[in-house]
């Protein structure tokens, strides 16, 4: 979830010069952030929910035969690239690398909103909304919901397509996705899974195409994911929460954590796409 020129780093030559390193003091105010961040927004159950998520996929995958070829079943090989040491190295990284560009002071005072009884229960909401949404069917419930409230006039689908928009939420969470997107052609071409081979600029033409439907997804997961998360919040709880993460301090933090989840999703969608390809030739990651 970080901003459109991400895509460019994974072009040949496009990436930008690795900057210079920073200064001893100036590293360790960033890992100390850094951990910071991953204690107080309780990364270390976020990440395990990640990977059943993951996990949850790769089964609706398997079934619907998009994923070919033989070896172990195919959850199995997500759940080993999703491994939960690996992906906490990933993220922590990632924000590092994010918090390097960012108000040192900014993200901490947005972590202070989290640290405050109100932050706390909306992290409580959130994870018990991520792992509801891991049910058949609770998702569409999300968004049909939406719907309903948003069809009657509802004051609560108005905040949260508010909170959506003035955050700037669908924007990252679209450049995530096309990344992980190129990042899963990259794998898919290193393992030969491709007859013929698409070149980089290829790879991200495809990507792009997909561009529309992916907002479009990134759209409806969120307001279905709001609708449940946040239903036991009053209307005024919202409002306080809108405020927040349309300020500075809550629109840093919100770069330093799309910093982790943009490098954990580029990651794992490459080794997905390895996999994949090595599957179909009868091999193993």
């Amino acid at each position: 979830m970080l901003r459109l020129l991400v895509l460019a780093a994974l072009l040949p030559g496009a990436a930008p010069a690795e900057p210079a390193p920073a200064p001893p003091a100036i590293r360790l105010v960033q890992q100390d952030l850094t951990e910071e961040l991953w204690e107080v927004m309780r990364m270390d159950a976020m990440i395990d929910i990640i990977a059943d998520e993951a996990v949850s996929e790769a089964r609706k995958l398997e079934e619907s035969g998009v994923i070919v070829g033989t070896g172990q079943p195919w959850p199995d090989v997500v759940r080993r690239i999703h491994d939960p040491e690996t992906l906490r190295v990933t993220f922590r990284e990632g924000v590092a690398e994010a918090v390097a560009r960012l108000d040192p002071g900014l993200v901490r005072a947005g972590l202070g909103f989290y640290r405050s009884p109100l932050g706390q229960r909306f992290l409580d909401l959130e994870a018990s909304a991520r792992r509801a949404m891991l049910t058949e069917g609770v998702e569409d419930q999300g968004r049909e919901a939406f719907m309903r409230d948003l069809t009657r006039g509802g004051e609560r689908s108005a905040i949260i397509r508010r909170i959506i928009r003035d955050a700037d939420l669908i924007t990252p969470n679209v450049e995530s996705g096309l990344n992980a997107t190129v990042a899963f052609s990259q794998g898919f071409a290193e393992g030969g899974g491709y007859d013929m081979p698409p070149d980089q600029s290829q790879m991200l033409a495809e990507a792009w195409e997909q561009q529309p439907q992916i907002e479009a997804d990134a759209a409806a997961w969120l307001e279905g994911f709001f609708m449940i998360a946040y239903s036991p919040v009053t209307d005024e709880e919202m409002e306080g929460y809108a405020g927040f993460a349309t300020s500075d301090r809550g629109q840093a933090l919100a770069n330093a954590m799309f910093g982790g989840f943009d490098k954990l999703f580029a990651q794992t969608s490459y080794r997905m796409g390895l996999a994949a390809a090595l599957r179909r030739g009868g091999r193993e990651l």
